[in-house]
């Protein structure tokens, strides 16, 4: 059961009272480790027997780390549109801003074995799975120091259990399929999680990769990030059926409202929990974007300014955590301000600093086509005659062919299993041999008459031996 804080100070997620009433509660009842709270219309189930809590805990330490990541976020978001607008950023460019709460939410309950992919607009998934700030900027501007060496750009950004990043829309989304029936076939207990917008949930492959996960019930966590807008095309105009929590029909459902960073979390740990006990779950993750589809889209020709100004007034997913932390007593207002403060100054040195990165070398544009090059040249390259090289090969040399002496022969394929069966077949002889060793020894004391064992145990020591050197002469 669930310990509750005495200052739950009747507080809802919608927030309690003025900023000055929060502070002096806190400073009179002094800062909490650990509170609780009530979460209120933010889940909606499909085909659900019991849906995720509604009473949440919160500590102090989880409370500061998922702000400071929604802050990072959103700054280094703000910085990218910047940096794009003054042509330092070439290509597309698909922002976060309005939308953080659902990546950090979600990761706050993901396991080191759950695996991510995701669609277009990734930088902060990038971020969360494990890359730093600097790498995705530096990716942006497509240098060197990128994390795919500055060849990917925005879209294609990857890391352990990170798949990316993908540019197609809807592709990822049978990709993850093939993630969750990897994680099934391994049996390490990971779940895959498959994120997708609004704008790709009529394409027949979601409905695919929907019927393969439940047919072989995978560990797959789809999610629908329902930002409400296609590129410029509100849901309501685009789909039949807008609510995209239903549209696994067989698969069970749950809405969530995805700018409440704790009611992520919460139907996280709900959905990872039912993927591995009962296979495939749908989560729609109710949204908003600030900003354009991408930065060659103003994003104010299909919807007003004033919708948009609302609704970071009313829903914001920062402003709203931020009230929740001060109601809550796991800090005031002065440590919030001065932790806005630090995060900002961070990100903006954290993103300056890739300014000054070099590219690659022309050299470098025709590495790792192939994961096992066969041609040696690189196949349907008109008018170019390339030859295939590694990257390992580009930053530190072609490999020096190992000597035959230091060769060893190590099996491969079907032959690693006869060896394992030769090795335990060898341990089990050893193991025999012994035990009939010591079988034996056990018969030969018990037939030695008594006495004798004590005197036999004992070695005899050796006669002396004569002196080699005759003794020194008597001096006179």
């Amino acid at each position: 059961m669930m310990k509750f804080s005495c200052v739950r100070v009747a507080m809802r997620c919608s927030g309690a009272g003025s900023i000055l009433e929060r502070n002096i509660l806190c400073r009179i009842m002094g800062r909490h480790k650990c509170s609780c709270l009530t979460l209120e219309n933010t889940f909606k189930c499909y085909d659900l027997e019991n849906g995720p809590t509604m009473d949440v805990e919160l500590s102090r330490e989880d409370a500061l780390t998922m702000y400071t990541q929604m802050l990072e976020l959103r700054r280094f978001e703000t910085v990218a549109g910047n940096y794009y607008k003054e042509r330092k950023i070439r290509g597309f460019c698909h922002l976060y801003n309005g939308q953080e709460a659902v990546a950090v939410g979600m990761k706050q309950r993901l396991r080191s074995c759950d695996s991510v992919i995701t669609a277009y607009r990734c930088h902060a998934w990038t971020y969360l799975m494990g890359v730093s700030l600097y790498e995705i900027m530096a990716e942006l501007f497509g240098v060197r120091t990128g994390c795919s060496r500055g060849k990917g750009g925005s879209m294609h950004m990857y890391s352990d259990k990170f798949y990316g990043g993908n540019g197609i829309v809807g592709a990822q989304v049978p990709l993850g399929a093939g993630i969750g029936l990897a994680h099934s076939y391994r049996k390490d207990n990971g779940v895959s999680v498959v994120l997708y917008g609004d704008g790709a949930a009529n394409q027949g492959q979601i409905f695919e990769s929907f019927n393969m996960a439940k047919l072989w019930c995978l560990p797959c966590i789809f999610v629908c990030e329902n930002n409400h807008y296609g590129m410029g095309t509100h849901a309501k105009r685009a789909s039949a059926m807008t609510e995209f929590y239903m549209r696994g029909q067989y698969i069970p459902g749950l809405w969530v409202d995805g700018n409440q960073v704790l009611a992520v979390r919460s139907a996280t740990q709900f959905a990872v929990e039912h993927a591995l006990k009962h296979g495939p779950i749908v989560l729609e993750m109710s949204t908003y974007r600030y900003v354009g589809h991408s930065m060659s889209d103003p994003g104010t020709s299909y919807r007003s300014r004033e919708e948009v100004q609302a609704t970071r007034e009313k829903r914001d997913p920062i402003t709203s955590f931020r009230s929740q932390i001060i109601a809550l007593c796991l800090a005031d207002e002065e440590e919030l301000k001065a932790l806005d403060d630090k995060t900002r100054k961070q990100v903006d040195s954290t993103c300056k600093k890739a300014t000054t990165d070099r590219e690659v070398e022309l050299d470098e544009l025709h590495t790792d086509i192939y994961a096992k090059n066969v041609d040696g040249k690189i196949r349907g390259v008109s008018g170019f005659h390339l030859e295939h090289i590694k990257l390992a090969e580009v930053c530190f040399g072609k490999p020096k062919k190992t000597p035959a002496s230091e060769i060893n022969d190590v099996p491969v394929g079907a032959e690693i299993d006869v060896a394992k069966a030769k090795e335990r077949l060898a341990k089990q002889d050893a193991k025999k041999a012994k035990e009939a060793k010591g079988g034996n020894k056990k018969s030969a004391d018990a037939k030695q008459p008594k006495g004798e064992g004590d005197d036999g145990d004992k070695k005899a020591k050796p006669a002396a031996q004569p002196p080699t050197k005759a003794p020194p002469a008597p001096k006179k």
